[in-house]
């Protein structure tokens, strides 16, 4: 079809709808951002907070270690939803379901090695302690997880909600490698239930805010 068989209307509802469109900078170069925001939040927490009373007990690949490691997951699970967003480079479905499966594998397993190592229950009454490890980590990984979603609805995602589950495992992951090394607490239960507890969280709100950013894009384009 040639310009001129176009007709006027047409022609001009597209040149009045025309506008600058900002190349999508490359996955890795977005990841570097998001991570930034991490590794700033994660400096400041680090230089302000003191270790946890039993950090001497804990061998060092199970202390600095597997905070080096879930560092480096979640800095993956957030360059995976970054990628994800990327229409035409989505991640097949089985690598999706490993990287979160991971996420949390990861997680569990750090718990139960340090309450093998080191069963301390920090002194408390109820559920007190609980709730401020998961204000800590909610504290923490929101930042990240903020500026992650918004790279990735940027990026018009195809599948909006498994990007945002992604990004929120990468968030709470990365910033429980501080955690780890914070909170007293190395009973289990606690572990598993507030720790592991708000990783499930933000990959939860990251499924639900790409399907609702989806559900309006859709509709919009209706």
């Amino acid at each position: 079809m040639s310009l001129n068989s176009i007709p006027n209307d047409l022609r001009e509802a597209i040149e009045s709808n025309i506008q600058p469109v900002h190349p999508l900078h490359p996955a890795w170069m977005r990841t570097i951002l998001a991570v930034a925001i991490l590794a700033v939040v994660l400096a400041f927490v680090l230089a302000k907070a003191s270790l946890r009373t039993d950090i001497d007990q804990l061998p060092l690949w199970l202390s600095w270690g597997c905070s080096v490691l879930q560092l480096v997951l979640g800095v993956l699970l957030i360059g995976l939803a970054l990628r994800e967003a990327i229409p035409g480079e989505g991640i097949p479905g089985g690598a999706i379901r490993m990287a979160a499966a991971t996420a949390l594998a990861v997680q569990i397993l750090v718990g139960v090695a340090t309450s093998i190592y080191s069963p301390v229950a920090m002194p408390g009454s109820g559920i007190a302690p609980g709730i401020g490890c998961f204000k800590h980590e909610i504290v923490m990984a929101l930042p990240t997880f903020v500026v992650t979603l918004w790279l990735v609805f940027r990026a018009l995602p195809l599948r909006a909600p498994t990007a945002g589950l992604l990004g929120g495992a990468g968030a709470t992951v990365g910033s429980d490698a501080v955690i780890h090394l914070l909170c007293p607490m190395s009973n289990l239960s606690h572990v598993l239930v507030w720790h592991t507890g708000a990783v499930i969280l933000f990959m939860a709100l990251g499924w639900t805010a790409g399907a609702i950013w989806e559900r309006i894009r859709w509709r919009n384009c209706a």
